[in-house]
């Protein structure tokens, strides 16, 4: 497994982002002074991989994980292990959210649609790609100063599960499903390289063809070159022909251009002319305007006056006159006469309830007198009774004519008020015509127009129109007129024209100097020149077909080159795919003897780590140590005896100081963790993490230390060492660490 990059955020004492990309291969030193974060550095990539430690107290200590005044950590990690390329991405709280997603990378693209986002599925499947669960990972490749002995203190079955674990060889089902898995993997690479390389093939063959197809467009482009040659000297004969075609025209033209100006020069003078005058005219119809329309509006006005009043007087007249003669009609209708028209003045109404009155009483007094005559039998009584009787029936005649009279004065009266309403209306009508009279000294609406008749004539006189709308609408007209002139703008149009005059004057004297000899020889015809302009077309025309046929062919040359150096992989690489298929098909056949085999080869490979490891520490010891000490024994449960030449026998490791310890531990840890590695069925690089695992050593003994990390680089391409010191000059790459003003980590400098 090798990282790529790393990110985090408000984790530990990185409170503020960092990015980093690591070199992929070589030993990378991470420095820096105390509590600077080079261990932080570290644990954000165990954390990136493995998310939190489970257990209760890894849960209360998440607080302490995450930056002291921040809500979520977040953390960014690219990888590979074997052929295979990761990103993940984790983020946890103070409050106990975990989130996190487990991304391919496939030609340099992340692979949306296989995505883990579960922290069980993603813990597996780190498991899985990279051997190593969390305590495996602490145990082999992060080696802490404090924790070189890790491996000592397991139990041997805990070791043993460990071994099997990262070797790949936990149960013998497992071991042959990892055959099988990679048999399956070999068959599928064998189907693939079978499929490729048909087609590689094929485009070789096609190589062949079109390389062939390219050298004879080759020569074809050489013989249509000549011939271009040959058409482009016979299109400069012909453009030189239409050239002087070409000057005679533009030169006749631009004679005829003065020509036309000096035409169009005289017009527009004219128009100067025509505005003077039009002036002219303008000031004398707004003069005739300002001195008649006032008093001629003001004449109307009155002459408007006067028609409406004299128009209400004389209907007001008809309307009496009407009025009188319906009141004969109603009174001859009703059958009155003149006396009784006069008694409709009266109050008839009282006076028929007075006759009524005395009708009544009169009535009474009569039929009592008479009744007392006849019981008396008093002939002067009855007499009496009779003369009332006939006063009574005087009573009653005198009441029935008023009571008709009345009947017939309702729509007498109703006219006679009409008559009295109309009478005023008519007086005052007369005293409006009488004031009106006095105001204007006109008293009638024909002195009105005998005045208006005399401003006429004079206006007339001065502008040869009969009113003064028509001097008004021909004002307008001129306005119109003058307006469009001065709006043409005759004056700059005239500057204009003169401009364009020096312009074509300088334009002849410019085609004089560039008079191409041909126009000596050429007395212009239009016909002659068409033909001059067709000739010239034709021979562009077939100019531009050998040309395009020429690029045609340079373009599919282009394309045939483009198609060959997209061909020629598969052509160069026909004979390495070749190897290839046989060599995949090798390994088929390999595979699938391994697979029968791999229980009994699994057993041998775990026995086999301990031999082997100690033969690795043989051999980096002499290194480690100066030469001092070269002969190192392990037993099962990994304890260690080394050889010390000054005693002369192998001696416990509690006899040696405690730096020789380290450096003895230092040789058991790299040197197991690579056989144990080196077993793996899968087989891969590794990044190896080493936090102040040299504090305890001389610099000869640092110096014996970056040796052997060189020479593991087989097993471990990629090794982070954190230090104190300067190692800069000890490794490949570094990168100084420090803390920012608000004593946060940030990377002061690298190397790369």
């Amino acid at each position: 497994m090798i990282i790529h990059r790393l990110k985090a955020s408000a984790f530990k004492s990185i409170g503020d982002p960092i990015s980093l990309e690591f070199p992929e291969e070589g030993r990378i030193g991470i420095l820096g002074p105390n509590e600077s974060g080079k261990t932080t550095l570290l644990e954000a990539i165990e954390y990136s991989l493995y998310g939190l430690r489970r257990g209760r107290a890894a849960e209360e200590s998440r607080e302490n994980i995450v930056t002291w005044g921040k809500e979520e950590t977040r953390l960014e990690v690219e990888f590979t292990s074997g052929q295979e390329k990761f990103l993940l991405r984790r983020a946890f709280d103070v409050h106990g959210g975990h989130r996190a997603r487990l991304t391919p990378i496939v030609e340099a693209r992340e692979d949306s649609a296989n995505v883990l986002s579960s922290l069980t599925e993603i813990e597996a499947k780190i498991e899985q790609i990279t051997g190593m669960d969390r305590d495996s990972f602490t145990k082999l490749v992060y080696v802490r100063q404090k924790d070189l002995d890790a491996l000592k203190e397991l139990a041997k079955a805990q070791r043993e599960r460990l071994v099997n674990k990262v070797m790949g060889i936990e149960v013998f089902d497992d071991a042959v499903a990892k055959a099988k898995l990679d048999l399956t993997t070999v068959q599928k690479n064998l189907e693939k390289t079978e499929l490729e390389l048909v087609s590689v093939r094929r485009n070789a063959q096609a190589y062949e063809e079109k390389l062939t197809q390219r050298n004879a467009l080759q020569t074809e482009i050489a013989e249509l070159r000549k011939l271009l040659q040959d058409k482009e000297a016979e299109l400069r004969i012909a453009e030189s022909h239409l050239e002087g075609y070409d000057w005679r025209s533009a030169f006749n033209s631009t004679k005829g251009l003065i020509h036309s100006t000096t035409e169009q020069r005289s017009r527009i003078r004219q128009d100067t002319e025509a505005t003077a005058d039009l002036k002219r005219q303008m000031e004398t119809y707004q003069n005739v305007l300002a001195k008649y329309k006032p008093e001629i509006s003001r004449l109307e006005g009155l002459r408007t006056t006067f028609f409406r009043l004299e128009s209400r007087l004389e209907q007001s007249q008809n309307t009496v006159s009407s009025l009188k003669a319906r009141e004969d009609e109603v009174a001859i209708k009703a059958g009155l006469t003149n006396k009784q028209r006069e008694l409709l003045s009266q109050d008839l109404q009282a006076g028929k309830q007075r006759q009524l009155m005395q009708f009544a009483l009169s009535l009474v007094l009569c039929v009592t007198l008479i009744a007392g005559g006849v019981f008396t039998g008093q002939f002067i009584v009855s007499l009496s009774g009779l003369l009332f009787g006939v006063l009574a029936f005087r009573f009653y005649l005198t009441y029935e004519k008023i009571d008709r009279i009345l009947s017939s004065s309702a729509e007498i009266q109703a006219v006679r008020t009409q008559l009295t309403d109309e009478t005023g209306r008519l007086h005052q009508v007369q005293v409006e015509i009488g004031s009106l009279a006095g105001e204007t000294g006109f008293k009638s609406l024909g002195d009105i127009d005998l005045v208006l008749s005399s401003i006429g004539s004079e206006i007339k006189q001065l502008t040869g129109q009969a009113s003064i709308q028509a001097v008004d609408a021909l004002r307008e007209n001129v306005h119109h007129r003058l307006r469009e002139l001065e709006e043409s703008n005759p004056l700059a149009k005239l500057e204009e024209l003169d401009r364009q005059l020096a312009e074509k004057t300088k334009e002849i004297e410019r085609l004089e100097e560039r008079k191409p000899s041909s126009a000596d020889r050429l007395q212009y015809d239009k016909d002659q020149h068409e033909k001059a302009k067709q000739k010239v077309e034709t021979i562009r025309t077939e100019y531009g077909s050998l040309d395009g046929e020429l690029r045609g062919r340079l373009g599919k040359v282009s394309l045939l080159e483009t198609d060959l150096q997209r061909l020629a992989v598969d052509f160069d690489r026909r004979p390495s795919l070749e190897t290839e298929y046989e060599v995949l098909d090798s390994k088929r056949k390999v595979l699938e003897l391994v697979a029968g085999e791999l229980g009994e080869t699994s057993k041998d490979l775990r026995a086999k780590v301990i031999p082997h490891a100690s033969f690795i520490v043989n051999q980096i010891l002499p290194t480690l140590t100066d030469g001092r000490y070269s002969q190192f024994e392990i037993t099962e449960d990994l304890k260690f005896k080394v050889y010390s030449s000054e005693a002369s026998g192998y001696k416990e490791r509690e006899v040696f100081s405690g730096g020789t310890q380290d450096q003895f531990l230092i040789a058991l840890r790299l040197a197991f963790t690579q056989s144990i590695l080196d077993s793996r069925v899968m087989a891969d690089k590794y990044s190896l993490l080493m936090d102040e695992c040299i504090s305890s050593s001389d610099d000869q003994r640092k110096q014996g230390i970056f040796e052997v990390l060189q020479a593991m680089k087989k097993t471990f391409s990629q090794i982070f060492i954190i230090a104190h010191e300067d190692i800069s000059n000890l490794v490949d790459n570094y990168i100084l660490l420090g803390r920012n003003r608000r004593g946060y980590t940030q990377i002061q400098s690298k190397s790369w």
